[in-house]
């Protein structure tokens, strides 16, 4: 009970150091959850396991609440072209250097989905702390994120079923498609008469997200999918909710609370590098940092969109995600990867995410602009 309190304290250490560094406070929480497993302060491995399990469960949630695809409908004819381009050229690029490296096949595989997609929690704080949410190329990748993230969930779905095979693969699909067209008609229809035409006070609303959110999450133990599935399309379906902000309002401390705990125990988990994984690192780091933001101008200014847009948006979307902790620890979970290829993308989730709020600036922006060469 000691040790966890300490957690608490460490976590409670981290939101305060990224409030005032303006840092995503992720990758702090990450990194002092390994500071705290190397000065012994680690729980026992039940506790972590149920930590980890109710984390993932709000941290998709929380994701799935902030990608409304009413935001993006002015830019839904970029959208696809980007997300796609994005998630399949860092993906491979990813898969590339990882079989070079050393890396076998199926850890390989994770390392190219897990480079492959942008951080929907990074990317919206630093939207609204700027005031861009609804900028051009904010609305952009709001839209890329969404399409980012249901692919990791499918990702997910696969991976989990593909031991039992094909048959089981094409029923995990089935059920996913399922969720998702509940969670778009709940979108429509029964959300907005729950939380507006019903009138609830602060308490009914926050029972009834709750309710909704174990409602998905039931659904996909009962159909045998992640749990991760069902929390992203309860989030999904809370999207475009008229009253989202005081939903979020109201989730806030139970979230922050949920993803404190959740990312120090990943960090936790998290090997100390030696110079080979340092070598792999800066490899896995290099290759979503400078092949991003190229990739993304070039699509989207052969879409229509303006350099600096173009460049804002290649910019804000290099960084790994929230999802790919996921991915790594279902692949922990299925015995797919060890403990080097799992801290090797915590790792990289952690410095891409820290650079972030140094790389999205105008005082980049404009360097790079400077250096277009059709500007």
């Amino acid at each position: 009970m000691i040790a966890y309190m300490l957690l608490l304290l460490v976590a409670a250490i981290g939101f305060g150091a990224s409030r005032h560094f303006r840092i995503p406070v992720i990758p702090l929480l990450l990194l002092m959850g390994t500071a705290a497993s190397f000065a012994g302060l680690r729980p026992p491995e039940s506790v972590i396991q149920n930590t980890v399990v109710l984390g993932l469960t709000f941290l998709v949630f929380a994701s799935g609440i902030e990608l409304n695809p009413f935001r993006f409908r002015t830019q839904k004819d970029r959208v696809p072209w980007i997300a796609v381009s994005q998630f399949a050229v860092i993906g491979l690029a990813g898969y590339g250097v990882a079989h070079l490296v050393g890396l076998d096949p199926v850890a390989s595989l994770y390392v190219g989905f897990a480079l492959s997609a942008s951080s929907t929690l990074v990317v919206v704080r630093h939207l609204k702390l700027n005031q861009q949410m609804f900028e051009p190329f904010g609305r952009l990748v709001i839209g890329v994120l969404l399409v980012q993230d249901v692919a990791i969930i499918v990702v997910i779905v696969l991976l989990t079923n593909l031991q039992d095979g094909l048959d089981a693969v094409a029923v995990g699909m089935l059920w996913t498609a399922g969720l998702a067209l509940l969670a778009l008609g709940m979108q429509k229809w029964i959300v907005p008469f729950i939380f507006v035409k019903l009138k609830l006070d602060e308490e009914g609303t926050l029972l009834a997200v709750l309710a909704l959110l174990f409602t998905f999450v039931g659904i996909a133990m009962a159909t045998d999918l992640p749990l991760v599935a069902g929390a992203f399309f309860a989030g999904f379906a809370l999207s475009a909710c008229p009253i989202n902000g005081i939903v979020r309002g109201q989730l806030n401390s139970l979230t922050d609370f949920s993803l404190s705990l959740l990312f120090v125990m990943v960090g936790g988990l998290v090997m100390l590098p030696d110079a080979a994984m340092l070598v792999k690192l800066v490899l896995f780091v290099s290759i979503v940092v400078l092949l991003t933001p190229p990739l993304v101008t070039l699509v989207a200014e052969m879409t229509g969109m303006n350099s600096r847009s173009a460049i804002e948006s290649g910019l804000l979307l290099s960084q790994t995600s929230e999802y790919s902790i996921v991915l790594a620890l279902t692949g922990v979970y299925l015995g797919h990867l060890g403990d080097e290829v799992f801290s090797l993308i915590v790792l990289t989730t952690i410095v891409t995410m820290v650079l972030t709020p140094f790389l999205a600036t105008d005082r980049v922006t404009w360097w790079l602009m400077h250096l277009h060469p059709l500007r």
